[in-house]
């Protein structure tokens, strides 16, 4: 006499023996702690050879070394923690910046028409016959001839006209700048620009970059002063 079995039978017949085969689901814990381990010391010494008494030692040690890499791995989850949590700080700090503006190194400058731009110079060593090159899209704008600068910073001033007078659209200018070495040498000068602050990144290694009102890209390092 055959018996009827119904799909859902089958079904649930196949689930339950999939389920019993699976071997992550009866697989024993295969990690050891301090626990395991004065289990296995206190079962050997209970179950040794009175006559041959067991060393310790070798289990000891091993005793002691899995303590001291369960300590070490503490150490780094903890560390870790620290690090995420001063990230998160990181990130609420730089978004405090956006919109604020900061004087940092930088080759580009935002210029208003009309007005007085500013910059300063930051020479590591003691130049002469300093030149800086105002420039647009176009090319060189003006030339400003600053003449012999010693090391340190330095503030200058444009007036926002080209080398004929005449005044200059509001916009993005670049800067470059250059002088002359002791030996005869020329040498780049670092430009110091103010500019706001369009947005801010963080780098895979936790510093801060910020991505400047002129378009240009300089690590939260680069920046010498922050106002509203």
């Amino acid at each position: 006499m055959s018996t009827a079995v119904s799909n859902n039978s089958v079904s649930d017949y196949i689930a339950s023996t999939q389920d019993s085969s699976n071997p992550a689901a009866f697989a024993p814990n295969k990690t050891m702690d301090q626990t395991d381990f004065l289990r296995l010391l206190t079962t050997q010494l209970k179950n040794q050879d009175p006559n041959k008494p067991m060393d310790p030692t070798n289990f000891v040690t091993d005793m002691t070394q899995m303590s001291q890499l369960e300590a070490t791995t503490q150490l780094n989850a903890s560390v870790m923690s620290m690090t995420e949590g001063f990230q998160n700080l990181q990130t609420m700090q730089a978004s405090s910046l956006i919109g604020k503006s900061v004087l940092a190194e930088g080759g580009e400058f935002s210029h208003t028409e009309g007005s007085e731009s500013s910059f300063k110079l930051n020479l590591d060593e003691p130049l002469t016959d300093v030149t800086v090159v105002v420039s647009d899209g176009n090319g060189a704008v003006k030339e400003l001839d600053v003449g012999d600068l010693a090391s340190g910073e330095k503030t200058i001033s444009w007036d926002g006209t080209d080398d004929h007078g005449t005044p200059m659209a509001g916009g993005v200018y670049k800067l470059i700048a250059y002088g002359t070495d002791k030996d005869g040498e020329m040498q780049s000068v670092k430009t110091v620009v103010s500019t706001k602050v369009n947005s801010v990144s963080i780098n895979s290694d936790g510093t801060m970059k910020l991505t400047l009102a002129t378009g240009e890209d300089v690590d939260m390092s680069a920046v010498r002063k922050i106002s509203e």
